[in-house]
């Protein structure tokens, strides 16, 4: 119970603290377990996995501390602060927490790792994207006119309109993004995503956090607002994260870049997503469930050196992800419907520096 009670006490006093980095006495508790009162104080007092999770964070926390300048102190002990108070302590169930640990950890992890620039308007990108269009050596995979159309369309800038994310944000505790997490406080986070091997059909929550690769998005995060299809009064939202880490629940597998999915996502603010996906594939010898994945397309592996410029477009008063990165010194785009995989008529369409 001791040692449960100190990990505890490590992370919420160093918030408490304002970020100081001080050596901390054995019993220097923030609260003491054999008191706890609270439904989430119990949860991780009982729980061993909680438990150690706390303290893992923790020390995560405070390496960050001992490393940041005087504004990245700032920032990180407001969005520790933010944590604790809207994500950890809003759960109802040791799921949820371990949701909130792994998602925060890796937020921590890669604290100051390189991130994509934000832009104030999304247009402000066209002129990269029009000069890489038109210098690079891109080669179509799918000859289609669509594919010719809308590539010189981009090439310049025609009948092209960026859309503007109604939020953005480098922090997935940032309280800009508070208006559209308020409804899912206790459901996994909208930066969750997993994959499962092959033959594993998850039938709840706890099964995917028990049987499948938890990974978590990185910033910089976009939340962009559509229209419907069909107008009915609705919006879409469709969630952008650069990058992902994972996966955060493998001890026998060390969480690394990559791990896990990163792009653009359809999410559901009103009844949230659930950590079960609705979209199973094949990929090689496993089988992949992305939470929430009916309507997405994959950031590439350039987004973490700032090398890339991923949108969201409109042409021809349709909806397009557009995804340009630099990987391995060259260029690859790839163009296609924001619709769900199986509709008709969505346009899908790709250009790599290799010809084929």
């Amino acid at each position: 119970m001791r040692q449960v009670r100190e990990n505890i006490s490590r992370l919420t006093l160093f918030v408490l603290l304002g970020g100081l980095v001080l050596p901390l006495p054995a019993q220097a508790a923030s609260f003491d377990c054999d008191k706890a009162q609270t439904k989430v104080e119990h949860l991780i007092c009982d729980d061993p996995q909680l438990s150690e999770l706390d303290n893992k964070l923790a020390q995560d926390y405070q390496d960050v501390l001992s490393k940041a300048d005087d504004e990245q102190k700032q920032r990180v002990v407001a969005e520790q602060k933010h944590w604790l108070k809207f994500t950890r302590n809003v759960c109802g169930k040791a799921t949820c927490l371990k949701h909130a640990y792994w998602s925060r950890q890796a937020a921590l992890e890669n604290f100051f790792e390189p991130r994509s620039a934000l832009y104030e308007k999304e247009s402000d990108k066209a002129e990269a994207i029009k000069h890489i269009l038109m210098t690079a050596p891109l080669y179509s995979t799918y000859d289609e006119p669509f594919c010719r159309q809308i590539f010189d369309a981009l090439t310049q800038m025609k009948d092209i309109r960026f859309v503007d994310p109604v939020a953005q944000v480098q922090s997935y505790e940032d309280a800009a993004l508070d208006p559209w997490k308020k409804q899912c406080r206790s459901a996994p986070p909208f930066n969750f995503t997993s994959q499962c091997e092959r033959n594993i059909r998850p039938s709840d929550a706890d099964d995917v956090v028990e049987g499948c690769n938890a990974g978590y998005g990185l910033p910089p995060f976009k939340i962009y607002e559509l229209p419907l299809v069909k107008a009915s009064g609705a919006k879409r939202y469709i969630l952008y994260a650069d990058d992902a880490y994972g996966p955060m629940n493998r001890d026998f597998r060390k969480p690394s870049l990559g791990g896990g999915f990163a792009g653009f996502r359809q999410i559901d603010t009103s009844k949230c997503l659930s950590a079960l996906g609705n979209r199973w594939e094949r990929d090689g010898n496993e089988m992949s469930a992305w939470s929430g994945a009916s309507v997405f397309a994959d950031a590439g592996q350039g987004g973490r050196n700032g090398k890339n410029y991923n949108s969201i477009i409109e042409f021809n008063h349709w909806y397009y992800f557009l995804v340009l990165h630099e990987q391995y010194d060259s260029y690859w785009l790839d163009i296609e419907s924001v619709a769900p995989y199986g509709t008709k008529g969505k346009e899908i369409c790709h250009w790599s520096p290799v010809k084929r």
